[in-house]
């Protein structure tokens, strides 16, 4: 083990995985139906709650409940119901309480975790679940086609790529019950929490930073409970260096992981920070063929193809598909400080197009699939984005945009706060977002053009979207090969091509 931080602790190469290594988890999830699935038997367990059919894989808690259970769709993971569904807006995470008759979806107000549904109007078939992919079994039950047509289609709001699918809304109660009428749906909508937001209170940034870093150091102890240790993803920016600093200074002995790659790293800089909060450094080199093979799972956890989103959450996936990080330690990031303290509005927006910029992005997250939980709880990982806890999102969204961009500098309140912390070159050092740290996006975009032509890069990912629909409508939902997924995309945009 290297000092904390010494530049000459070693990278660490992660080398291409076995076979088996390599493909991906099955990952847990849920279905119900009011109609059988015939296609989900033999690869979930199922129970039946009166006219309901309960398909669940990897799920915990659902023993046949009698009074109702909530199932949290986060975890997969099944409580006694204790409380009324219909009441004031709440950040309580998304969950389906499930009972005889009936099945009701509470999405959450940032409504992180995403829940489907589908139905057909004429018999009254339903079915929600919580994996899209799915789709390729659930509609044909439903008697509905599955038909993605020849190029991805244009979403709006809730709409995803699968025709007959929508993703149920944030701040919703969804019920379907039984009566002696027959199936009735019905939704109630609570008022949206963001809708708070459009004038900002906090107008000191100092002030208004160290009441951010209050609110963070809280939810990195409410994320780390009682754990002594942990792992953080350390790029060289002011966001994942606060969530490291933070947990060094509380006392969690801290493995800092910073991802090189082919294009570029961030090694220097992150040595930096961790030799100040006396962080251990591990960097890890992954190769070109390493985040190109991680692209079919970053699709099938994310369920959408915008070149944005999967590039953002590409090192991520990465880091959890090559085992990177030992699974016994929970793993902290600085995602979502970009959203919430104005890191992608520019520095020449109006106070106005910045403070309208940053509900904007809050909002857009809830239909993004940006910061679900499929991934880590396929790869059985802890992962916490203590930026998006609720007391921390609330404490950026109060402040005024004059405290986060000032004197041509972006989240000036919370550099201003962290120079109290750290030196001054590491509180203000210049952003690079995620997916540019390291030349990533960079550089994948030259690989995807090397293999694809000058198509944009969204076509090879909506291919990918398809071949991940077509194994799972041959029941292939375990252990797929990337490699294969990502062959029989190159070949499908090569067919189209001739």
């Amino acid at each position: 083990m290297g000092d904390p931080g010494d530049p000459r602790t070693p990278v660490h190469p992660v080398p291409t995985p076995a076979a088996d290594l390599g493909a991906m988890p099955t990952g847990s999830w849920v279905v119900v139906s009011n109609a059988p699935i015939s296609g989900l038997n033999g690869l979930a367990t199922s129970i039946r709650l009166g006219g309901l059919h309960v398909y669940h894989r990897n799920a915990t808690g659902l023993d046949g409940p009698t009074l109702g259970l909530d199932l949290d769709v986060r975890s997969v993971t099944a409580t006694p119901a204790d409380d009324l569904l219909y009441s004031a807006p709440s950040t309580r995470p998304t969950f389906i309480r499930l009972e005889e008759d009936a099945a009701t979806v509470v999405t959450s107000m940032l409504n992180e975790d995403q829940v489907y549904y589908a139905a057909e109007r004429v018999t009254g078939r339903f079915a929600y679940f919580t994996d899209l992919f799915l789709s390729a079994l659930v509609l044909p039950a439903l008697g509905l086609a599955v038909d993605l047509g020849p190029t991805p289609r244009r979403t709006v709001g809730n709409e995803t790529l699968v025709p007959g699918v929508e993703r149920l809304g944030y701040g919703l109660v969804h019920e379907s019950r039984h009566t002696r009428r027959g199936w009735i749906t019905r939704e109630v909508r609570s008022a949206d929490l963001l809708g708070r937001y459009h004038r900002p209170t906090r107008h000191s940034p100092l002030a208004a930073g160290r009441h951010q870093l209050d609110a963070l150091a809280a939810a990195v102890d409410s994320s780390l409970g009682d754990s002594t240790s942990c792992a953080t993803l350390l790029s060289g920016g002011i966001d994942s260096g606060t969530v490291t600093m933070l947990a060094a200074r509380r006392g969690r002995a801290v493995t800092a992981y910073s991802v090189g790659t082919p294009w570029g790293d961030e090694f220097a800089d992150a040595a930096q920070l961790c030799r100040h909060v006396g962080a251990e450094l591990r960097r890890l080199r992954f190769g070109e063929d390493d985040f190109v093979l991680s692209l079919p799972d970053a699709v099938r956890w994310l369920g959408v193809v915008s070149a944005e989103t999967v590039e953002v959450a590409l090192t991520m996936v990465t880091v959890q598909r090559l085992r990177a990080v030992p699974e016994d330690l929970p793993l902290l990031t600085g995602y979502g400080s970009d959203l919430i303290n104005a890191g992608v509005h520019g520095v020449d927006a109006t106070e106005a197009e910045i403070t309208a910029g940053v509900v904007r992005s809050v909002h857009d997250t809830r239909f993004s699939n940006e910061l679900n939980g499929r991934a880590e709880l396929a790869y059985h990982r802890k992962v916490h984005h203590p930026f998006w806890h609720w007391p921390v999102m609330k404490a950026a969204l109060e402040t005024a945009a004059s405290c986060k961009v000032r004197d041509g500098r972006e989240k000036y309140h919370l550099r201003t706060a962290m120079q109290e912390h750290v030196p001054y070159e590491v509180a203000w050092r210049r952003k690079v977002a995620v997916h540019h740290g390291g030349g990533l996006q960079g550089g994948l975009a030259r690989r995807i053009t090397r293999d694809i032509g000058e198509r944009p890069r969204e076509a090879l990912y909506f291919e990918l979207f398809r071949a991940l629909m077509d194994e799972t409508g041959r029941g292939g939902l375990d252990r797929l090969d990337p490699v294969r997924i990502h062959d029989s995309a190159l070949k499908s945009l090569s067919d189209k091509r001739h």
